[in-house]
């Protein structure tokens, strides 16, 4: 037993609690602390005390987690909260990312169900630093931000959230480090194995027709420990589980696109209308600049022309979405311990987890929502959203089926020696690796003709689609034959099919040295140094579009394939009308929202796969097939980026007293260099003089004309230094005055600093004198971008009145020394030859600095004193408000700038910039529990005020509005080891709902329905 005593001292001494005589005393103190809170009197700790403590100890249910939470946050040396099973398995959730919803000022984005990239004290995701025992975790997403669900609840000891950073923390997390750790079998000291079995119940996969709702999911998870003669003890932890569930979504959204137009011109009259969309009108009708040239679609560069009360701002379809799907997930998370004797401590750890996915979505489609509207019957809110529209667009019905596979493999091998007793050394090794596959196949029908219709907004936030009078016809969007020629003044439709593949492979691979030496010294009683070298390497492969050029001619080259396949061919058209469409299965779509939305609550639903392989012509029967991706699948949007880093710290444990008071913590410093490498893809072009009147920039092709790409690698490097203190004085036993100042950073999205080049070639006339002139758009990512830098401070007062009691409150600012910001880099490029420069509309760090601020409230409290089962009632809750100054420009209609800050575009009135990403004004969480003999009950219920939420490939900012989640659970034990438990997601039925551009532009919502969980579970 004496190296698990040392085991507990060096938990403590990371606290800064480290004298040698304090290191020993604190561990066995944390677990006699309940006992203490009783205030016994001295004389009796022989008899008593110990009784007592056992009894505490042994408190199960949200009681006891709450009690072990708060001596996590209560020991901690820096700021932290957290939440800590009373026992192996019993986190309370159904997911990691439902925990971390449990602790102090954390919230996460929904979606699908769950939540998913969590936010600390209101700032986004990618502000934020997660880590598994220490180490970084991979993700296969577009950010760096983690999916939790690779990790279930039942198989992670705890989660720490530390909201302050120490130089011992591996860098990243502006907002604060989230860290989960895996269970260590002999300091457990138990033997316990678990199985618990669930039904899942989804009432938006219940309302599908031949569905009824029901998944499932199997946990197991085992600790054991064993003793040998001469080959020290041993134990380990093994768990998996097994989910087989869907989460279909119903949802309204709008394309990431947005345009500005206006109705009147700027001297009153009426702005002309004709049929073409309204951002093209000044194009139309040969409406130029002073200087003759077009004003194109950019609403900034012609703004002056438009009166200004006239403005409006539209996005450039809405969509109508229903979807089938299934989501099985399987996740295996294993730990040996090993100690020889007590010198040695040596711990490995696996993680893996398979996420294997299929959606089937089913849309219809208007087409061009801006086109002819009618300017006498639209309706304009103040701050230019488009309430109401008539215009005439083409009616599209599309099908798009989904296969993903998400993989996380995670190895971790960490060797300590204690040396004698006043050394240890600490070596650890990690592996971590997240793929995705996603192929799409979307195919889809499109009327020849265009039909009048109209947008509502004016009563409901749900889009209201009405189909009006077309010549003296109303489009029927439940009648396949709707898209016929015969209906659709003899134009015919035409039929549209692609592939599209998005594959990302994350590896990190980590070695990290440590060293304590403790001092026991007046004021520092231990130092701790150490240095980390990482290598990560991401690489994502993105064929955005592939048809087949020739209908049933699988490929050989490049050559043989197209970017996306059309057909007006009613040979064809007509079987995809005949054969394709599907019965409406959804009778409650969107019911949880006012209004129904498109006429009739329901449209033809169009069959992806069934498309794809009529119009695909693989098979004889026109049946679905595979075509496979590009031959040569690179491309201009493929990234290869190798990010290294260096790192190496001093930290000093504070153990002294100051002012007359105790006071702990610890101050150090932590130096990282950071190296990249990009490497991506540009075409490469030729000019064409052969046309004086019309020059242009040619595609170079190989001889099977596959077109000739050029490898683009660009570096950077970039060191930083983070020191770092944390002072916390002991006012009374039970009150804590912290501190903390530090600097910390975040890291750009890697995906953001990929140096592939998207070049749009345009046509130049008799008066074309430069090959720039031939460029009309370049894009591309930035692997210049640096971190984002912060100095930060916190100050925290912590009342523990009883270990089932805690009041705290906290003021904390934040000091960024940059921003991103929509820029323009110069750069150069070789075409047939010749330098060119060219302009990159790209993402880069700007000058501007920026402050965030906030104030921390947080509360808990079993009311233990309360008579017979009143005394099970607990209640804890927490408020976070922030403020902050930072700029997000809106890339549709912000400020943009060059590479030197000079302003190129100016922001249009209304759309000011966003804040940070993921970055929420209010955060409120509050539960209430009842915890009494064989019963529980919790209720937890979360608010989250507005928050900017970017996507791919958007310009225009998008946020997510205000929502509210209600959470419950409820067990009940049969017996000491058998209990029976039910818990439900999203009790109000809460659509997501998110706007873009304007305040009150709908751009999605979403909704996934409540979902509930009935599951047995024995220990023995």
């Amino acid at each position: 037993m004496k190296l698990n005593q040392i085991t507990s001292a060096l938990a403590q001494q990371k606290a800064g609690l480290l004298s040698k005589q304090t290191l020993l005393t604190s561990a066995l103190l944390a677990f006699a602390a309940p006992a203490l809170a009783a205030e016994a009197p001295a004389q009796e700790v022989p008899t008593a005390e110990p009784e007592e403590a056992v009894e505490r100890i042994q408190v199960s249910g949200m009681r006891a987690t709450m009690s072990r939470s708060l001596d996590e946050k209560r020991t901690n040396a820096a700021v932290v909260d957290a939440i800590a099973a009373a026992d192996f398995g019993d986190l309370p959730g159904l997911s990691i990312s439902d925990v971390i919803e449990n602790i102090t000022s954390v919230s996460g984005h929904r979606g699908k169900g769950s939540s998913s990239e969590t936010s600390i004290r209101g700032m986004g995701p990618f502000l934020g630093y997660s880590t598994w025992n220490g180490r970084t975790v991979t993700s296969a997403g577009y950010s760096r931000a983690v999916n939790f669900k690779k990790f279930p609840s039942d198989l992670v000891n705890k989660v720490v959230v530390y909201k302050s950073q120490q130089a011992d923390l591996v860098e990243g997390g502006v907002a604060g480090t989230i860290e989960l750790s895996s269970l260590r079998p002999i300091d457990y000291g138990k033997h316990k194995t678990t199985v618990e079995a669930q039904a899942i119940y989804n009432s938006h996969t219940a309302r599908l027709h031949d569905e009824n709702g029901f998944g499932n999911r199997l946990t197991f998870s085992t600790v054991n420990q064993f003793e040998t003669d001469s080959l020290g003890d041993f134990g380990y932890t093994l768990g998996f589980q097994r989910t087989d569930t869907s989460n279909p979504e119903e949802s309204m959204l709008t394309s990431s696109s947005m345009y500005g137009c206006g109705s009147r011109m700027a001297d009153g009259s009426p702005a002309p209308q004709g049929s073409y969309d309204c951002e093209d009108m000044l194009d139309k009708e040969g409406i130029t600049d002073e200087n003759g040239d077009n004003y194109g679609w950019d609403i900034r560069d012609s703004i002056d022309v438009y009166d200004p009360d006239s403005m409006f701002y539209t996005s450039s379809s809405h969509t109508y979405r229903t979807m089938e799907e299934e989501d099985l997930r399987k996740a295996v998370v294993g730990t040996l311990q090993w100690q020889p004797n007590e010198n040695w401590d040596i711990n490995a750890d696996i993680a893996w987890s398979k996420n294997s996915y299929w959606e089937e979505r089913h849309d219809f489609i208007v087409t061009s929502a801006r086109r002819n509207i009618n300017w006498d019957t639209m309706v304009v809110g103040q701050d230019g959203t488009l309430l109401y529209r008539e215009g005439e667009a083409k009616m599209e019905a599309q099908g798009l089926h989904r296969d993903e596979t998400e993989r996380y493999n995670g190895y971790g091998l960490n060797i300590a020696n204690y040396w004698n007793d006043d050394w240890k050394f600490e070596l650890d090794l990690s592996y971590s690796r997240s793929t995705r596959s996603r192929i799409d196949y979307k195919s889809r029908i499109v009327t020849g003709d265009y039909w009048n219709y109209s947008l509502d907004n004016t009563k409901h936030r749900l889009t209201e689609l009405r189909f009006l009078d077309t010549d003296g016809a109303v489009f029927d969007p439940n009648n396949p034959e709707s898209w016929l020629a015969e209906n659709n003044n003899g134009s015919a439709p035409e039929g549209k099919y692609e592939r599209l593949t998005d594959d990302r492979w994350d590896t990190h691979k980590a070695i990290r040295f440590d060293t304590d030496y403790l001092i026991d010294g007046d004021i520092f009683s231990s130092v701790r140094a150490g240095f980390r070298y990482s290598k990560q390497h991401l690489t994502s492969d993105l064929d955005d579009d592939v048809a087949l050029r020739v209908r049933g001619q699988l490929p050989e080259s490049n050559a043989d394939q197209v970017s996306e396949y059309k057909t007006k061919d009613e040979a064809i058209t007509d079987i995809l009308v005949s054969d394709c469409f599907t019965d409406w299965n959804n009778d409650r779509w969107m019911n949880s929202e006012d209004g129904e939305g498109i006429e009739g609550g329901r449209w033809a639903s169009f069959d992806g796969r069934c498309g794809f392989g009529v119009m695909s012509g693989v098979n004889e029967d026109n049946s679905f097939t595979d075509i496979g991706p590009w031959v040569d699948r690179r491309s201009t949007g493929d990234d290869d980026i190798r990010e290294d880093v260096t790192a190496a710290y001093v930290m000093a444990n504070i153990d002294t007293e100051m002012f007359g008071l105790t006071t702990t913590g610890n101050v150090g410093v932590r130096v990282v260099k950071t190296e990249v490498e990009s490497s991506g893809w540009r075409q490469d072009y030729e000019v064409d003089f052969s046309d004086p009147t019309e020059p242009k920039l040619e595609a170079k092709v190989d001889e099977n004309g596959v077109p000739i790409l050029e490898k683009v690698v660009l570096e950077n490097d970039v060191t930083e230094v983070l020191p770092s203190a944390n002072i916390t004085f002991h006012l009374e036993d039970d009150l804590l005055l912290r501190t903390a100042v530090y600097r910390s950073l975040s890291r750009p999205n890697l995906q953001d600093m990929g140096a592939g080049r998207q070049i749009k070639t345009g046509s130049g006339d008799e008066e074309t004198e430069t090959i720039a002139e031939l460029i009309s758009d370049v894009t591309g990512d930035n692997p210049n971008l640096e971190p984002i830098m912060s100095w930060n401070g916190d100050i925290s007062l912590e009342w523990y009145p009883s270990t089932d009691t805690a009041i705290s409150t906290a003021f904390y600012l934040k000091r960024f020394e940059a921003s991103f910001e929509n820029t323009i880099l110069q750069e150069t490029i070789t075409i047939d030859g010749q330098e060119v420069p060219i302009d990159v509309r790209a993402t880069s760090n700007g000058d501007d600095k920026s402050t965030l601020w906030g104030i921390e409230l947080a509360g808990q409290h079993h009311f233990a004193d309360l008579p017979g089962l009143w005394s099970g009632l607990g209640v804890k809750a927490s408020y976070n408000y922030a403020d902050s100054d930072f700029e997000n420009e809106d890339g549709a209609f912000g400020n943009a700038y060059d590479e030197n800050g000079e302003l190129t575009k100016t922001r249009i009135d209304g759309f000011d910039p966003a804040n940070i990403f993921g970055f929420s004004e209010h955060v409120f969480s509050g539960s209430v529990y009842w915890d009494y003999e064989d019963f529980s009950i919790r209720v937890l219920y979360k608010y989250r005020s507005k928050y900017y939420q970017p996507n791919t490939g958007s310009r225009a900012n998008r946020y997510v509005e205000p929502f509210e989640y209600v959470d419950m659970n409820m067990k009940y034990k049969l017996t000491d080891d058998t209990s029976v438990s039910f818990k439900a997601l999203n009790v109000l039925d809460e659509a997501q709902y998110m706007t873009r551009g304007t305040n009150n532009y709908p751009t999605l919502i979403s909704s996934s329905g409540p979902k509930y969980f009935l599951g047995i579970k024995t220990k023995f």
